[in-house]
C-alpha cells in the first residue's frame, strides 16, 4: 500500500467504528475501486466498550467476546431482573474489532488507510471533492464522513456536546476484585442506588467473571458531573453494594454520547454523506449506536455497489417520535425518571425489551411498552413533541 493517495473512487474521514465498517461493508459487497481512509490518530487502542442486544444479524457476531441471558435494574433493596435467550446481550470489546477490520483493510489492494493525518477544509465541485490533509490534498467522487460531531456533515443545528446538551456521560472502571463478589450471570444495566445530581444518575456493570467487572458511573442530562466524582461514585459503589475495600483497576474509559436527534431526512448534499454519529446512529433515547451502525453502513455500501451511493435515513419515524418523548419527560423530571424505568422493568418481558433497545419492536411490543409505563408524563411529553414538530 501506498503512504498516500491523492484521489480515490470513495474517501471516508474517520476510522473509528462507522469509518472502518463501512470500509470493510464495501469490500464485503465487491466494491473494487479505490478506497482511503484517513484519520488522525496513529493507532488503534482498545479505547472503548460496546453492548448490544443479539437482535439483529451483523458481521461482527463471532467477535463478541460475551453473552449474559440475564440483565437487571436495581434501585435500593429492589431489583427487577429480565432474561432472553433469543436476545442476549453482548459484549464487545474495541481492540478485537480493531484488530479484525484493520487485518482486511490492510490486505486489500484497493485500501489505503491513512493514520496520523490530520483534516483541513473540505470543497466540494461539480466534479468531486477535494480535503486538505497533512498527507497532502485527497480527492474523491464522494465523501463519507465518519468523524461524528467533528466532522464537515454535523449539521449547524445541532449543537457540540459540551455545558448545556443532553448527553450520556460516564466513566468506568475495569475492576479485578479481591474476592469473588460479582454475578456473573446477570449484567446491571441500571442501579439507582447513588447520589443524586439532579439528573438521571446511574450505575452499569458488566460483570466478566465473579472478580472482574466494568464499573460505570454515568449521568444523563445537560451538564454532568467532574470525573473525580465520577471516580467517587464508583469508590463508593465498590464498597456499598459489594462490600470491597480493595480492588485492583486495569484501565479506565471516559465518554461523552450526544442524545440528540440528527434530522438526515433532506440531505444537503449528495457527495458528502454522512455515517455513523453524524448521520443520527446513535439512538438519542438510549446511546446504543454499534447495531444501527452496521445497519446503516450495509445499506450505502450496497448502494455504492450498485452505483448510486447517497445518504442513508436511519430510525424508522414512529421510533424517533419515542425517542422525542422519552428524552422530554427525562428532562422535565430527571430524578423521577428511574421509578419509571423499574416499573418498566418490572411490566415489560426481556425479549420485548431487547427488541424495543435496538429498534426491532414489533407493534404489539410498543403497545406492551405503552401499557408498561406511567401514563400522565409521558402524555404530556407526547403533546409537548407534537406540538414542536407543529412549530417547526
Amino acid at each position: 500500500m501506498s503512504t498516500t493517495s491523492p484521489h480515490a473512487s470513495n474517501l471516508i474521514l474517520g476510522a473509528g467504528l462507522a469509518g472502518l465498517s463501512l470500509a470493510d461493508a464495501l469490500l464485503r459487497r465487491g466494491v473494487r475501486s479505490p478506497i482511503v481512509i484517513a484519520d488522525a490518530r496513529e493507532d488503534f487502542t482498545n479505547d472503548r466498550t460496546w453492548g448490544f442486544w443479539d437482535v439483529h444479524p451483523h458481521p461482527y457476531r463471532n467477535l463478541v467476546q460475551q453473552r449474559w441471558s440475564q440483565w437487571s435494574f436495581r434501585s435500593g433493596t429492589t431489583a427487577r431482573r429480565q432474561s432472553s435467550l433469543l436476545a442476549p446481550y453482548c459484549y464487545l470489546p474495541a481492540d478485537r474489532f480493531y484488530r479484525d477490520v484493520v487485518t482486511r483493510l490492510r490486505a486489500a489492494s484497493n485500501c489505503n488507510l491513512l493514520l496520523g493525518t490530520t483534516i483541513g477544509e473540505v470543497c466540494e465541485d461539480g466534479a468531486g471533492v477535494t480535503v486538505e490533509t497533512s498527507a497532502g490534498d485527497l480527492s474523491a467522487s464522494h465523501l463519507f464522513d465518519a468523524m461524528g460531531t467533528r466532522g464537515p456533515t454535523w449539521p449547524s443545528t445541532v449543537p457540540q456536546p459540551g455545558p448545556g446538551v443532553i448527553c450520556q456521560r460516564f466513566l468506568g472502571w475495569f475492576v479485578t476484585a479481591t474476592e469473588p463478589v460479582f454475578d456473573s450471570s446477570c449484567v446491571t444495566l441500571m442501579d439507582f442506588d447513588v447520589t443524586p445530581n439532579g439528573e438521571l444518575h446511574f450505575v452499569y456493570v458488566l460483570p466478566f467473571s465473579s472478580t472482574r467487572a466494568l464499573v460505570e458511573d454515568t449521568t444523563i442530562g445537560l451538564d454532568g458531573i467532574q470525573l473525580t466524582e465520577h471516580r467517587g461514585e464508583v469508590e463508593r459503589y465498590l464498597g456499598h453494594r459489594y462490600g470491597l475495600t480493595t480492588w485492583q483497576v486495569e484501565r479506565e474509559e471516559v465518554a461523552t454520547i450526544p442524545m440528540l436527534h440528527v434530522n438526515r431526512s433532506e440531505p444537503s448534499s449528495k457527495r458528502l454523506i454522512p455515517v455513523g454519529t453524524a448521520a443520527g446512529t446513535v439512538r438519542p433515547s438510549s446511546g446504543y449506536a454499534f447495531v444501527r451502525t452496521q445497519l446503516q453502513v450495509a445499506a450505502l455500501a450496497a448502494r455504492v455497489a450498485e452505483g448510486r451511493p447517497f445518504a442513508v435515513p436511519v430510525g424508522r419515524h414512529r421510533d424517533v417520535f419515542l425517542d422525542r418523548v422519552f428524552l422530554d419527560v427525562l428532562q422535565h423530571d430527571p430524578e423521577a425518571f428511574s421509578r419509571n424505568l423499574m416499573m418498566l422493568a418490572k411490566r415489560l418481558s426481556g425479549d420485548r425489551f431487547a427488541r424495543f433497545m435496538m429498534d426491532a419492536a414489533s407493534p404489539a411490543d410498543l403497545l406492551s411498552m405503552i401499557a408498561a409505563l406511567p401514563k400522565l408524563p409521558f402524555v404530556r411529553g407526547a403533546v409537548r413533541v407534537g406540538r414542536e414538530h407543529v412549530r417547526r
